[in-house]
């Protein structure tokens, strides 16, 4: 049987058919640095001290040959012998295994693009980055290893320049420089490769308006371990004048023919009637046709035809017409009579995430809605061009690599359900977005939700999915700081490890990126619940429910965990029952009843809560779980005890 060893991303061992296969991670690490000497035989005292600090363990030996008597216990089981031991030493069995590394050879036969390409792939996630903390030996190995490989990534992007002619070739160019940029932000050639590149893609006056409008409010704003010089970096890239252009450099004087890049589409879908406002589907319809013809005046939007708007509108499966229909942004309307007065409710949806980018309710009582129609359509048609033109200055990216912006969609719907498959799926399609295209922002803040996620579902205080959720979130914050997105999952991450106030301030930073997305601002709202602000928090999350009207189980959650710490049990369980999948808040609504002092309902929902987490211990949870002030936790530790917990 063939193995694979990889070692960029996940340090495992992969079978013939691709599935993983278990092997102690210091025998792993034993093939990875054996590597590098595949015919000689590594001397057993040099392994043990590369392996453990002799500083720290003196018994360094002793756990050698407790590793090796695990590692001969599992190649027994699994058939076979990756490595060999002797009595002074050990080495590997080369055919036995193909390594990733092996990928890093760049004497093929293959031209310079396609071994860009291939290394650009494999380097997108660094050399054992998730490794537990190891010995300080193994520390420097691996850093000296990631030098090696940036500088083979560095020389690939040298021979690769003189091919590069297609809109596709200077991606690939970009995506390489934008990689070694990452750990070398000071290197002026990639600068210059990355300067020439934005603007061969017509991106640069863009990205330098978008910086410029967020730099100052970020610097301002942030000391939540950003790395904020690596965002004066990228400032750097923008602000730079135009070098003169290199020989070898992608340029359009070269012959590189640049296509438009497509214009979003906009979906506008009409008003579902309300009974007391009367105005007509007809005068609906009309409305809808006027400012559909006045957006198809832009220059800077695609308007789908009414008639195709209101298909979509009527289908069962209306997010699936939006993918098939490749539309980018969708405006929801509705005609309500709240309180008498009738009223037209419009909001601005960017399809790809369900970001609410923009809402607004016009009054209709003020105007002859028959004569007047024409000026209320005007104003919204104004205010959907500026705002579509706005988000995206900060959206490009988006539609840069269509592999990774399908994946990322697939990995979005995923996350919709409140199930662990759902969100272990949903990881890997996030995974394949940044396999595509590393620094696809969204995709990595995608990632740091589904840790995120997991952390809560399992209720196991898991703290390295925690970790892993702050650094993705970190990455999405640099790879692009105007996306509300990464602000929103670095403060659920600052949450649960416990950093209350930088919470706040990441969550606040997200709102103010995005005033209207929903999702962060009952993020937000779950923030300051936990701060020990319920009442602000309830206050936030109305606010993302209107904006979201038929919210999502951890909107509901949140309500209900804001109503139980005000002491309002009945409005918590309320929210509870509006959830379309109560199960996740079964422990809340036993601790519901409990203080309502209906026993009966609070056993019931106790058990149900331990059928679905058996090893479920109060103060094991509630010492995991971040409040602010001692008066919440002894709360929430109450009503757990009186419910059987």
């Amino acid at each position: 049987m063939s193995f694979r060893l990889e070692s960029f991303g996940t340090l495992r061992l992969l079978d013939a058919a691709g599935e993983p296969v278990f092997f102690p991670e210091k025998g792993l690490l034993t093939l990875c640095y054996l590597l590098d000497r595949p015919d000689r035989e590594c001397p057993r005292g040099t392994l043990a001290r590369f392996l453990w600090d002799s500083t720290d363990n003196p018994d360094i030996m002793a756990n050698l040959r407790k590793m090796i008597s695990r590692v001969q216990t599992r190649q027994a089981e699994i058939g076979a012998e990756l490595l060999i031991f002797t009595a002074t030493g050990v080495r590997i069995r080369r055919e036995v295994f193909v390594a990733d590394r092996s990928e890093l050879d760049t004497q093929s036969s293959a031209g310079p693009l396609d071994v860009l390409r291939r290394l650009v792939s494999l380097l997108q996630t660094d050399f054992l980055a998730e490794l537990a903390d190891q010995s300080a030996s193994i520390r420097e190995w691996v850093s000296n290893e990631r030098n090696r490989h940036m500088a083979i990534l560095v020389d690939a992007v040298k021979r690769a320049l003189p091919e590069a002619r297609s809109r596709a070739d200077i991606g690939l160019i970009k995506e390489a420089a934008l990689r070694i940029f990452r750990d070398a932000p000071d290197d002026e050639n990639i600068r210059h490769i990355l300067l020439q590149a934005y603007e061969a893609e017509g991106h640069l006056e863009n990205a330098r308006q978008l910086f410029e409008s967020r730099s100052h409010d970020l610097q301002h704003s942030l000391d939540i371990g950003l790395d904020l010089q690596a965002l004066k970096e990228v400032r750097k890239i923008f602000d730079a004048s135009r070098p003169a252009t290199l020989a070898a450099a992608p340029s359009v004087e070269s012959g590189i023919i640049l296509k438009p890049a497509p214009l979003p589409r906009l979906a506008l879908l009409p008003p579902v009637e309300a009974a007391e406002t009367r105005p007509g589907p007809m005068l609906s319809e009309a409305l809808i046709e006027d400012v559909t013809i006045g957006l198809c005046a832009l220059s800077n939007v695609s308007v789908v035809a009414p008639h195709t708007a209101a298909q979509i509108a009527r289908h069962a499966d209306r997010a699936g017409m939006i993918l098939r229909h490749s539309i980018s942004y969708v405006l929801d309307t509705r005609l309500t009579a709240g309180g008498g007065t009738p009223s037209l409710f419009v909001q601005l949806v960017y399809a790809a995430n369900d970001e609410v980018i923009w809402a607004e309710r016009f009054s209709l009582e003020k105007y002859d809605l028959m004569a007047d129609r024409r000026e209320i359509a005007r104003r919204i048609a104004k205010e959907l061009s500026r705002q579509i033109r706005q988000n995206e200055t900060v959206r490009g990216a988006f539609e840069d690599n269509p592999a990774a912006y399908h994946s990322y969609l697939l990995g979005f719907r995923d996350m919709k359900r409140f199930s662990l498959p759902d969100v272990r799926r949903a990881r890997k399609a996030f995974r394949d977005a940044v396999q595509h295209s590393a620094h696809f922002s969204p995709a990595l803040a995608g990632l740091a939700h589904t840790f995120l996620m997991e952390w809560l579902l399992t209720a196991r205080g898991d703290g390295e999915l925690i970790r892993l959720a702050e650094d993705y979130a970190n990455r999405a914050i640099v790879a692009d700081p105007s996306l509300a997105s990464g602000f929103r999952q670095l403060g659920i991450a600052k949450l649960y490890l416990n950093d209350l106030d930088e919470s706040v301030v990441a969550l606040k930073v997200a709102e103010e990126l995005s005033p209207h997305y929903a999702d962060g601002i009952a993020s937000y709202a779950d923030t300051l619940v936990h701060a020990s602000r319920p009442a602000d928090g309830l206050a936030k999350i109305e606010r993302a429910i209107s904006l979201n009207p038929l919210s999502p189980t951890d909107y509901l959650w949140t309500e209900a965990g804001a109503n139980f710490a005000l002491f309002r049990y009945k409005e918590a369980l309320d929210a509870i029952g509006r959830m379309d999948d109560r199960t996740p808040a079964d422990r809340l609504a036993a601790a519901c009843w409990a203080m309502l002092g209906d026993m009966k309902n609070a056993r019931l929902y106790m058990r149900k809560a331990r059928e679905t987490n058996p090893d479920f211990d109060v103060d094991r949870w509630l010492s995991l779980v971040p409040f602010k002030e001692a008066w919440q936790k002894e709360q929430y530790r109450e009503a757990l005890l009186k419910a059987g917990f």
